[in-house]
């Protein structure tokens, strides 16, 4: 009787991680797509799809983060182990959430900056370089892209892009190496 226990107790761990290796692999697409609307849209010099890719490929690398280190601290048990199944270190550039929230939450960053900016110069949607951002502090500045960095910018933070894309790729494939799997297999 507790040998079948065990055997289905694997059973739900095993088809279990399938599916949040599937979701990682899901959300790993759809910031590689965000990534390549936003190379489209900055060649074709359409601010909107390019804004609109930004958001997409943040909230994805945000999914991904929480997957793999669940804010929950009920749930850090399952974020270890699907790190450790799919290779992921701590070191990652997926990792942390900080610019990525603060870029999400703008409601806030807007609330704070109209309490607290002395100039109330106002740049959103930008692409660096622009001459008219040399007089412009740091906190005038919110949403913005740096061209020779191919950096999101927000406040005077920057988020390269290079790490996570690449992040995105390397984790894509071996989420889709490990969903090739059967999900009855009992040696994840």
């Amino acid at each position: 009787m507790l040998a079948n226990v065990r055997r289905v107790e694997r059973f739900v761990e095993t088809s279990l991680l399938r599916q949040f290796q599937r979701e990682v692999e899901r959300q790993c697409q759809f910031g590689m797509i965000a990534l390549q609307d936003m190379d489209e849209a900055s060649a074709n010099s359409d601010g909107k799809l390019f804004w609109y890719s930004v958001q997409g490929l943040l909230f994805a690398v945000d999914s991904v983060s929480r997957l793999l280190w669940p804010p929950n601290p009920e749930a850090s048990e399952r974020g270890a182990a699907l790190r450790e199944n799919l290779g992921v270190d701590d070191a990652s550039p997926l990792r942390s959430r900080d610019f990525v929230e603060r870029f999400l939450r703008y409601d806030e960053s807007l609330e704070q900056w109209h309490e607290s900016s002395e100039h109330r110069r106002f740049f959103d949607s930008y692409t660096e370089p622009l001459d008219v951002l040399a007089e412009t502090p740091p906190e005038d500045r919110f949403r913005g892209y740096q061209l020779e960095k191919n950096a999101l910018l927000f406040h005077g933070e920057t988020y390269e892009i290079e790490p996570i894309s690449q992040a995105l790729e390397d984790l894509q494939r071996r989420a889709e190496d490990e969903m090739q799997k059967p999900r009855f297999d009992h040696d994840v």
